[in-house]
């Protein structure tokens, strides 16, 4: 007995070692093995037994089962036919037990051994095969390049300990396995795709790890039927409906796991799904998620509204609108679009809309709607602007002031207390929302509002807001930094203004210099406010820095006067300063020092750059 499992477990272990299978696998069927040593001992007993035989000496020194001594005692038989039967045939009884054994194993690593990946050694599929390619975002074109970058040289990436994104989720109704392949073909590595079901996933990945580095696809759901579903108005149910998933949740786990045990490898892991709802569960757990085509317009319109995201929903349902070739989903997706207008409306005028009521001497009030971006998570207004963005104290108190007051030394255009700024130019630095600037546009001004590029949308919308309120006069926007008062656009140097508004430019000592230079360039003899007012509202911080502005303004050849305060007008509230020029004639001192920002002193009429001249005055001294 002793023989025969020294015998077998001799072979077990030559049969794992040519088949590199662990021993912990093959000791599953040791108990099989012992079963068919021990019934085999015991036939042979049996039948020594019955046919009364001794066993040949043979049979007790060779190498198979010893079945003891028989006693002299037992009368041999007369013939030896069954005894030599039974020499010759228990051998082949156990030889039988361990060859199913081994077969047995064998069928089990062969059936292992059944492709668990198809592999595709040369693909030529490239980035611009892929039709949903261009739809891809910027920002994911680039990490797809860093994940090629990798693959062609991943030594480099180990290296220098650069990370890559090495596991990539597919969404979307576009062409997955396309891109996935795309990713191999540009790298010039194996694309392997990953069966559905048979194998274990963590032998799959070790099989993918033996072709490294590679692209392992791992589809998790794929469409029951290819529909055109652009012309037609769906639900999140209607498109679940078309797809059909591939794995199992028990096996999609195996495979997040097998993923994390195998983020060490060469191996890059792109999955597959189509199922929005399933992409949002599993993408924390992704380096780098791409959408790969296209949803139907209305059916992205319907998820951006239930999200809340209301002017994206607006602009989706805009798209799928023009888009639509069926009239019932048109009448649809028209009083959808309606409803979802109205939502925005609702919005805006409940965390964005500020109604500035503006009163005037002997005439109708005046009442402003005033956008605001302001921080928000449901549009564009998000307050990304910066403080620009929203009406401060010192913006409401100019619009105030120039609601209550007739344009400074400025010739009156005979419209009355109806219009008192009929007629008159006005340019307005660093307007923000706008409001001072509207509120002269509304009293008759002819009004451009300036300020950075970013500010340029929420100044229009709000002329657009206002432009009931604008019956004689008329508004405007440019993008125009007053900082860069030097470079000014066409807006700026094609017309002579009369007033200049500001409220708050200056916050901190840095922002003197810039301010005043400004105030210098556009109100000296030669600027395109030359003879006219600026009126700057500002709530004082510091009397430091209120002296340095003075201080500035005054070197720069400007006059300051401070202005009578509101009726009402509580202390502490904004201040008004009216800036002129001292003088009319541009002496050769003053133009340096205009047009240099005061910067440089000694500078004479002769360092003048010629393009500034032909900037304020059209030509040459």
């Amino acid at each position: 007995q002793s023989c025969s499992v020294h015998l077998l477990d001799s072979r077990l272990a030559m049969f794992s070692n040519n088949c590199r299978v662990p021993r912990h696998v093959s000791a599953k069927r040791m108990p099989v093995a012992l079963a068919l040593a021990v019934s085999a001992m015991v036939v042979k007993d049996f039948s020594s037994f019955v046919t009364c035989t001794r066993i040949p000496m043979r049979s007790r020194q060779g190498l198979w089962l010893h079945a003891g001594n028989i006693p002299d005692t037992v009368q041999q038989a007369s013939s030896e036919s069954p005894a030599e039967l039974s020499n010759i045939a228990l051998p082949l009884v156990v030889l039988g037990g361990v060859g199913l054994l081994l077969g047995t194993l064998g069928a089990t690593k062969l059936l292992n051994s059944e492709a668990k990946v198809s592999v595709l050694s040369n693909v030529d599929v490239k980035f611009q095969d892929v039709p949903d390619h261009a739809s891809v975002s910027n920002e994911s074109k680039e990490e797809l390049e860093l994940i090629v970058a990798f693959l062609k040289k991943p030594e480099v990436f180990q290296k220098l300990g650069a990370k890559v994104p090495k596991s990539v989720l597919l969404s979307g109704p576009g062409n997955k396995a396309l891109m996935a392949q795309a990713i191999a073909g540009e790298s010039g590595v194996p694309f392997l795709e990953m069966a559905s079901s048979g194998s274990q996933v963590h032998d799959v990945f070790a099989e993918a790890c033996e072709k490294t580095p590679c692209v392992l696809f791992i589809p998790l759901d794929r469409r029951r039927r290819d529909e055109a579903l652009r012309g037609e108005l769906v639900t999140e149910e209607e498109l679940e409906d078309t797809i059909e998933p591939l794995m199992s949740e028990e096996r999609l786990d195996e495979i997040l796991q097998a993923m994390e045990d195998f983020k060490n490898s060469e191996l890059v892991f792109v999955v597959a799904s189509s199922r929005q709802a399933l992409v949002d569960r599993i993408s924390n757990l992704f380096a780098l998620g791409v959408a790969v085509g296209r949803e139907p317009e209305g059916l992205v319109a319907r998820r951006l509204l239930a999200a809340n995201r209301l002017e994206e929903a607006v602009e989706a349902y805009q798209l799928a609108y023009k888009g639509c070739t069926c009239c019932t989903a048109t009448e649809e997706l028209e009083a959808e679009l309606k409803h979802a207008q109205e939502l925005l409306e609702q919005h805006w005028e409940k965390y964005h809309d500020m109604n500035v009521p503006l009163p005037r001497n002997g005439t109708r009030e005046c009442s402003l709607r005033v956008r605001q971006s302001v921080a928000c998570d449901y549009c564009s207004l998000s307050g990304g602007e910066g403080p620009g963005g929203a009406v401060s104290a010192a913006g409401l108190a100019l619009a105030s002031y120039v609601s209550q007051n007739d344009p400074p030394r400025c010739p009156s255009s005979g419209s009355g207390k109806m219009a008192p700024w009929c007629g008159v130019n006005v340019l307005e630095l660093g307007s923000g929302t706008g409001i001072a600037g509207i509120a002269a546009a509304s009293a008759g001004a002819n009004v451009l509002l300036t300020d950075r590029i970013s500010l340029l949308p929420l100044m229009a919308k709000n002329i657009e807001l206002n432009q009931d309120q604008i019956d004689i006069g008329s508004a405007d926007c440019a993008a125009f930094e007053w900082a860069d008062v030097e470079k000014p656009g066409n807006e700026v140097s094609n017309t002579t203004w009369d007033v200049v508004l500001g409220a708050d430019l200056v916050s901190e000592f840095a922002d003197v210099p810039g301010f005043a230079d400004a105030m210098a360039f556009l109100l000296c003899p030669l600027g395109r406010a030359a003879g006219g007012t600026a009126i700057y509202a500002h709530h004082p911080q510091s009397v430091e820095l209120d002296e340095k502005l003075q201080s500035a303004l005054t070197e720069r050849g400007l006059n300051l006067r401070v202005l009578p305060s509101l009726p009402l007008q509580a202390p502490g509230d904004a201040v008004f300063w009216e800036l002129r020029s001292k003088s009319s004639v541009a002496s050769p001192e003053l133009v340096a020092k205009v047009l240099l920002g005061g910067r440089d002193k000694a500078a004479g009429l002769g360092e003048i750059p010629a393009e500034f001249w032909k900037t304020l005055s059209g030509d040459t001294p």
